[in-house]
Protein backbone atom coordinates (compact mmCIF):
# COMPACT_ATOMS: atom_id res chain seq x y z
CA UNK A 1 0.00 0.00 0.00
CA UNK A 2 3.10 2.27 1.12
CA UNK A 3 4.62 1.69 -2.42
CA UNK A 4 1.36 2.40 -4.28
CA UNK A 5 0.68 5.66 -2.59
CA UNK A 6 4.81 6.68 -2.84
CA UNK A 7 4.03 6.11 -6.84
CA UNK A 8 1.21 7.75 -7.24
CA UNK A 9 2.86 10.93 -5.48
CA UNK A 10 5.77 10.36 -7.69
CA UNK A 11 3.39 9.91 -10.95
CA UNK A 12 1.59 13.32 -10.03
CA UNK A 13 4.93 15.27 -9.88
CA UNK A 14 5.98 13.89 -13.09
CA UNK A 15 2.81 14.11 -14.42
CA UNK A 16 3.52 18.33 -13.59
CA UNK A 17 6.86 19.01 -14.68
CA UNK A 18 5.43 16.98 -18.20
CA UNK A 19 2.69 19.64 -17.80
CA UNK A 20 5.76 22.69 -17.55
CA UNK A 21 7.80 21.16 -20.10
CA UNK A 22 5.21 20.64 -22.95
CA UNK A 23 3.29 24.08 -22.01
CA UNK A 24 7.14 25.78 -22.65
CA UNK A 25 8.08 23.78 -25.33
CA UNK A 26 4.74 25.16 -27.27
CA UNK A 27 5.82 28.95 -25.80
CA UNK A 28 9.83 28.39 -27.23
CA UNK A 29 8.67 26.61 -30.90
CA UNK A 30 4.99 26.79 -31.62
CA UNK A 31 2.43 29.67 -30.09
CA UNK A 32 3.09 32.61 -28.21
CA UNK A 33 0.30 35.17 -27.07
CA UNK A 34 0.78 38.72 -27.39
CA UNK A 35 -1.36 41.66 -26.10
CA UNK A 36 -1.53 44.52 -28.25
CA UNK A 37 -0.38 47.92 -26.36
CA UNK A 38 -1.15 50.30 -29.23
CA UNK A 39 -2.86 51.79 -31.86
CA UNK A 40 -0.69 51.59 -34.58
CA UNK A 41 -2.25 48.79 -36.19
CA UNK A 42 -5.70 49.86 -36.47
CA UNK A 43 -8.42 48.55 -37.60
CA UNK A 44 -6.74 45.68 -38.29
CA UNK A 45 -5.68 45.31 -34.80
CA UNK A 46 -6.94 47.09 -31.49
CA UNK A 47 -5.38 48.03 -28.11
CA UNK A 48 -6.31 44.90 -25.64
CA UNK A 49 -6.18 42.82 -28.17
CA UNK A 50 -5.02 39.59 -27.44
CA UNK A 51 -3.30 37.42 -29.94
CA UNK A 52 -1.25 33.96 -30.62
CA UNK A 53 2.04 34.22 -32.85
CA UNK A 54 3.15 31.73 -34.64
CA UNK A 55 6.72 30.86 -33.93
CA UNK A 56 7.30 29.02 -36.82
CA UNK A 57 6.48 30.79 -39.62
CA UNK A 58 9.51 32.26 -40.75
CA UNK A 59 12.36 30.53 -38.49
CA UNK A 60 13.92 30.66 -35.49
CA UNK A 61 16.49 32.76 -33.76
CA UNK A 62 17.72 33.74 -29.75
CA UNK A 63 15.08 37.03 -30.80
CA UNK A 64 12.32 34.48 -30.99
CA UNK A 65 13.48 32.51 -27.76
CA UNK A 66 12.67 32.71 -24.23
CA UNK A 67 14.97 35.81 -23.20
CA UNK A 68 16.85 35.99 -26.38
CA UNK A 69 20.40 34.53 -25.19
CA UNK A 70 23.65 35.71 -26.79
CA UNK A 71 25.02 32.38 -26.92
CA UNK A 72 22.35 30.88 -29.84
CA UNK A 73 24.25 32.14 -32.88
CA UNK A 74 22.98 32.24 -36.71
CA UNK A 75 19.55 31.87 -37.71
CA UNK A 76 17.09 28.64 -38.78
CA UNK A 77 15.69 29.97 -41.59
CA UNK A 78 11.69 28.24 -42.53
CA UNK A 79 10.06 30.72 -45.14
CA UNK A 80 10.51 34.20 -45.93
CA UNK A 81 8.38 36.94 -45.15
CA UNK A 82 5.71 38.25 -47.56
CA UNK A 83 4.58 41.81 -48.63
CA UNK A 84 1.35 41.87 -47.20
CA UNK A 85 2.67 39.91 -43.64
CA UNK A 86 1.40 41.21 -40.54
CA UNK A 87 4.57 40.33 -38.12
CA UNK A 88 5.92 40.30 -35.23
CA UNK A 89 9.64 41.55 -34.64
CA UNK A 90 12.24 42.26 -32.05
CA UNK A 91 13.42 46.13 -32.05
CA UNK A 92 16.32 47.10 -30.57
CA UNK A 93 16.41 50.89 -29.22
CA UNK A 94 19.31 52.70 -30.86
CA UNK A 95 21.84 54.06 -28.37
CA UNK A 96 20.74 57.46 -26.83
CA UNK A 97 17.28 56.74 -27.35
CA UNK A 98 14.12 57.47 -24.83
CA UNK A 99 12.85 53.82 -24.11
CA UNK A 100 9.56 55.47 -22.34
CA UNK A 101 8.73 56.16 -26.13
CA UNK A 102 8.21 52.49 -26.81
CA UNK A 103 5.16 50.40 -25.29
CA UNK A 104 6.81 47.94 -23.27
CA UNK A 105 4.20 45.88 -22.25
CA UNK A 106 5.00 45.59 -18.93
CA UNK A 107 2.80 45.96 -15.74
CA UNK A 108 4.79 48.14 -13.60
CA UNK A 109 8.03 49.04 -12.48
CA UNK A 110 8.17 45.97 -9.82
CA UNK A 111 8.06 43.57 -13.14
CA UNK A 112 10.09 45.51 -15.30
CA UNK A 113 12.98 45.84 -12.97
CA UNK A 114 12.71 42.01 -12.53
CA UNK A 115 12.87 41.15 -15.91
CA UNK A 116 15.91 43.56 -16.17
CA UNK A 117 17.65 41.62 -13.39
CA UNK A 118 17.50 38.22 -14.74
CA UNK A 119 18.18 39.77 -18.35
CA UNK A 120 21.20 40.95 -17.42
CA UNK A 121 22.33 38.13 -15.69
CA UNK A 122 22.06 35.84 -18.79
CA UNK A 123 23.58 38.54 -20.78
CA UNK A 124 20.84 39.18 -22.96
CA UNK A 125 19.23 42.43 -24.98
CA UNK A 126 17.66 44.28 -22.08
CA UNK A 127 16.56 47.78 -24.22
CA UNK A 128 14.23 46.36 -26.78
CA UNK A 129 11.07 45.70 -27.59
CA UNK A 130 8.52 43.65 -29.40
CA UNK A 131 6.90 45.39 -32.29
CA UNK A 132 3.55 44.24 -34.98
CA UNK A 133 3.76 46.05 -38.43
CA UNK A 134 2.91 44.84 -41.94
CA UNK A 135 5.34 43.65 -44.27
CA UNK A 136 5.53 46.52 -47.11
CA UNK A 137 8.74 45.90 -48.49
CA UNK A 138 11.13 43.06 -49.66
CA UNK A 139 14.95 43.17 -50.23
CA UNK A 140 15.83 45.19 -53.62
CA UNK A 141 12.41 47.00 -53.08
CA UNK A 142 12.22 51.21 -53.40
CA UNK A 143 9.35 52.54 -51.04
CA UNK A 144 8.70 56.16 -50.40
CA UNK A 145 5.71 58.51 -49.08
CA UNK A 146 4.70 61.23 -51.41
CA UNK A 147 1.86 63.28 -49.92
CA UNK A 148 0.62 60.55 -47.82
CA UNK A 149 0.30 58.07 -50.98
CA UNK A 150 2.38 54.82 -50.89
CA UNK A 151 4.85 54.38 -53.55
CA UNK A 152 6.71 50.74 -54.59
CA UNK A 153 9.17 50.74 -57.17
CA UNK A 154 8.18 53.96 -58.71
CA UNK A 155 4.35 52.97 -59.18
CA UNK A 156 1.74 54.38 -56.66
CA UNK A 157 -0.34 51.81 -54.34
CA UNK A 158 -3.82 52.00 -55.32
CA UNK A 159 -6.47 53.15 -52.14
CA UNK A 160 -10.14 52.52 -52.46
CA UNK A 161 -12.33 54.63 -49.92
CA UNK A 162 -14.24 52.65 -47.47
CA UNK A 163 -16.24 54.85 -44.89
CA UNK A 164 -15.48 56.68 -41.49
CA UNK A 165 -13.92 55.36 -38.79
CA UNK A 166 -13.51 56.19 -34.78
CA UNK A 167 -9.77 55.93 -34.13
CA UNK A 168 -10.00 56.80 -30.38
CA UNK A 169 -13.25 56.67 -28.90
CA UNK A 170 -12.38 58.19 -25.83
CA UNK A 171 -11.88 61.72 -27.90
CA UNK A 172 -14.06 60.72 -30.89
CA UNK A 173 -11.27 61.27 -33.06
CA UNK A 174 -12.37 60.06 -36.68
CA UNK A 175 -10.30 58.70 -39.55
CA UNK A 176 -11.03 57.85 -43.22
CA UNK A 177 -10.49 53.98 -43.91
CA UNK A 178 -9.22 52.81 -47.26
CA UNK A 179 -8.68 49.80 -48.72
CA UNK A 180 -4.76 49.42 -49.77
CA UNK A 181 -4.04 46.77 -52.56
CA UNK A 182 -0.79 46.25 -52.60
CA UNK A 183 1.50 44.49 -55.33
CA UNK A 184 0.63 40.54 -55.47
CA UNK A 185 -2.65 41.47 -54.45
CA UNK A 186 -2.70 41.45 -50.74
CA UNK A 187 -5.29 43.94 -50.14
CA UNK A 188 -5.80 45.12 -46.15
CA UNK A 189 -7.58 48.46 -44.44
CA UNK A 190 -5.64 51.27 -43.39
CA UNK A 191 -6.47 54.44 -41.56
CA UNK A 192 -6.01 58.17 -42.22
CA UNK A 193 -6.10 60.38 -39.46
CA UNK A 194 -5.01 63.53 -41.85
CA UNK A 195 -5.72 65.06 -44.88
CA UNK A 196 -3.01 63.60 -47.41
CA UNK A 197 0.32 65.50 -47.50
CA UNK A 198 -0.42 66.79 -43.43
CA UNK A 199 1.47 63.76 -41.63
CA UNK A 200 5.04 63.95 -40.16
CA UNK A 201 5.48 61.21 -42.24
CA UNK A 202 3.38 61.39 -45.61
CA UNK A 203 6.56 62.57 -47.19
CA UNK A 204 10.09 60.11 -47.19
CA UNK A 205 12.91 60.42 -49.22
CA UNK A 206 13.06 56.89 -51.18
CA UNK A 207 14.31 53.74 -49.19
CA UNK A 208 16.44 50.82 -50.72
CA UNK A 209 15.19 47.95 -48.87
CA UNK A 210 19.04 45.67 -48.36
CA UNK A 211 19.24 42.60 -48.40
CA UNK A 212 17.51 40.34 -45.91
CA UNK A 213 15.54 42.86 -44.66
CA UNK A 214 11.89 44.33 -44.54
CA UNK A 215 10.58 47.81 -44.93
CA UNK A 216 7.22 47.69 -42.09
CA UNK A 217 4.43 49.82 -41.60
CA UNK A 218 1.57 50.25 -39.19
CA UNK A 219 -1.58 50.42 -40.87
CA UNK A 220 -2.13 53.50 -39.16
CA UNK A 221 -0.29 55.32 -40.95
CA UNK A 222 -0.77 59.12 -38.70
CA UNK A 223 -0.27 56.88 -35.63
CA UNK A 224 2.57 54.59 -36.27
CA UNK A 225 6.83 54.41 -35.42
CA UNK A 226 7.85 51.94 -38.11
CA UNK A 227 10.08 51.75 -40.98
CA UNK A 228 9.56 55.42 -42.50
CA UNK A 229 11.81 57.07 -39.63
CA UNK A 230 14.82 55.14 -40.09
CA UNK A 231 16.48 56.76 -36.49
CA UNK A 232 13.83 55.03 -34.44
CA UNK A 233 13.14 52.06 -36.38
CA UNK A 234 14.26 51.62 -40.13
CA UNK A 235 14.29 48.19 -42.12
CA UNK A 236 13.91 45.13 -40.07
CA UNK A 237 16.40 42.03 -40.65
CA UNK A 238 14.92 38.71 -41.22
CA UNK A 239 16.81 37.17 -38.01
CA UNK A 240 14.91 39.91 -35.75
CA UNK A 241 11.40 38.73 -37.14
CA UNK A 242 9.28 36.52 -34.30
CA UNK A 243 6.64 35.08 -36.11
CA UNK A 244 3.33 35.95 -37.43
CA UNK A 245 -0.42 36.75 -35.55
CA UNK A 246 -2.63 34.14 -36.80
CA UNK A 247 -5.90 35.00 -35.14
CA UNK A 248 -6.97 36.99 -31.78
CA UNK A 249 -8.41 35.06 -28.90
CA UNK A 250 -9.03 37.64 -26.38
CA UNK A 251 -10.26 41.31 -26.96
CA UNK A 252 -11.23 43.96 -23.94
CA UNK A 253 -10.50 47.75 -23.80
CA UNK A 254 -10.57 46.75 -19.62
CA UNK A 255 -6.89 46.79 -17.61
CA UNK A 256 -5.07 43.45 -16.50
CA UNK A 257 -6.56 44.34 -12.72
CA UNK A 258 -9.95 45.09 -14.36
CA UNK A 259 -11.23 41.56 -13.87
CA UNK A 260 -14.87 42.71 -13.20
CA UNK A 261 -15.05 44.25 -16.84
CA UNK A 262 -14.00 41.19 -18.69
CA UNK A 263 -17.49 40.30 -19.02
CA UNK A 264 -17.58 42.97 -21.27
CA UNK A 265 -14.90 41.88 -23.49
CA UNK A 266 -15.37 42.36 -27.70
CA UNK A 267 -16.31 39.29 -28.32
CA UNK A 268 -17.13 40.07 -31.80
CA UNK A 269 -13.07 39.85 -32.21
CA UNK A 270 -12.64 36.66 -30.52
CA UNK A 271 -10.79 34.16 -32.95
CA UNK A 272 -10.45 36.71 -35.87
CA UNK A 273 -8.09 35.77 -38.60
CA UNK A 274 -5.43 38.04 -39.04
CA UNK A 275 -4.98 39.55 -42.67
Amino acid sequence: MQSTQKNTKNGGWGGFFTAIATVLCIHIFLFQPYKIPSGSMKPTLLVGDFIFVSKFSYGFSRYSLFFQPKFIKGHLKIAEPKRGDVAVFFHRFYEGEDPSFYDHGNSGFSFAKLIKTIQDILQVPSEGVNYVKRVIGLPGDRIQMKEGKLFINGEEVPLTYVDEYIEDEKHLRVAKRYIEKLPGGVEHYILKLMDFGAGHLDDTEEFVVPEGHCFMMGDNRDNSCDSREPEKVGMIPHVMFIGKPQFIFFSTTAKWYEVHHWLFARYGRFFQRIR
